[in-house]
């Protein structure tokens, strides 16, 4: 029980740093990330997004005695580990914040993640926030990476969630698997990706694979010279729900099937 009290004041604690520091971040910054990912303004604030232009302000004095568990400082030169980049949070089923990811479309390493203390990465899924959506509507989408979330979240369907990497992790997909339907896959069309897909192993699924010009749904759904793409991407997300909602028997849904299908 004290393990317990500890993990929820120190996630609360985390909440409000984070909180702080987007209020100090203000939205001066949001429109270049929504011009430079062609994101809409309304998702980039549902998803708490803020900008570090200065390393020094993630020292925010009320905190800095819980900087090292928020994993915001590298253990190497003891420095705050983002600058010059997009911070977006991570956050649990209660929507307080797990972890940080700072984003540079600049820098030879575009995600950075944090290192907080209860955060694994391996276990964590982008979006937990909206778990509680997926189960309602009895399907979830995953994607491999957190701005292809963010866009197919975009479109206008919330109960989309990111693997956060290539990794297998069978916590994850019991998450998953509890949604009525099934799972609406969209992998990365790339090795990496369908070496990742094996390890989203579901109990029913639809695999949705882009365009083959395109490396993931983002990319696609970003594409300035053809912008109708974001409806053909939501004309075949919908006939993926269509699918799972469909095949059912007698009420029992149909276990260990599988569909795959290319835009």
């Amino acid at each position: 029980m004290q393990a317990i009290d500890s993990m929820e004041k120190y996630t609360e604690e985390f909440t409000s740093y984070v909180k702080d520091m987007e209020e100090r971040a203000g939205d001066n910054k949001l429109q270049d990330f929504a011009n430079l990912r062609r994101f809409p303004m309304d998702i980039i604030k549902k998803s708490d997004i803020f900008y570090i232009e200065d390393a020094t302000e993630m020292l925010v004095p009320k905190y800095l005695s819980e900087v090292d568990d928020f994993g915001v400082i590298s253990p190497t030169n003891r420095k705050p580990i983002f600058h010059n980049r997009y911070v977006i949070p991570i956050k649990d089923v209660n929507g307080n914040v797990l972890n940080l990811v700072g984003y540079s479309h600049d820098a030879d390493e575009r995600y950075v993640y944090g290192t907080a203390k209860y955060y694994r990465r391996r276990e964590t899924m982008y979006g937990l926030e909206n778990l509680e959506i997926a189960y309602d509507l009895g399907y979830a989408i995953v994607t491999e990476g957190i701005t292809d979330t963010i866009r197919v979240r975009s479109l206008g369907y919330p109960n989309c969630f990111a693997m956060c990497g290539t990794h297998k992790s069978e916590f994850i997909m019991k998450q998953l698997n509890r949604c009525r339907y099934g799972v609406i896959k969209i992998p990365d069309r790339d090795a990496p990706g369908r070496r990742a897909l094996k390890g989203w192993e579901c109990n029913r699924g639809v695999t949705l694979f882009t365009f083959v010009t395109y490396k993931d749904i983002d990319e696609m759904c970003a594409d300035p010279e053809h912008p109708d793409n974001e409806n053909i991407v939501k004309e075949y997300i919908d006939g993926c729900i269509e699918w799972l909602k469909t095949h059912e028997h007698n009420g029992i849904k149909c276990e260990n099937e599988e569909l795959t299908i290319n835009i």
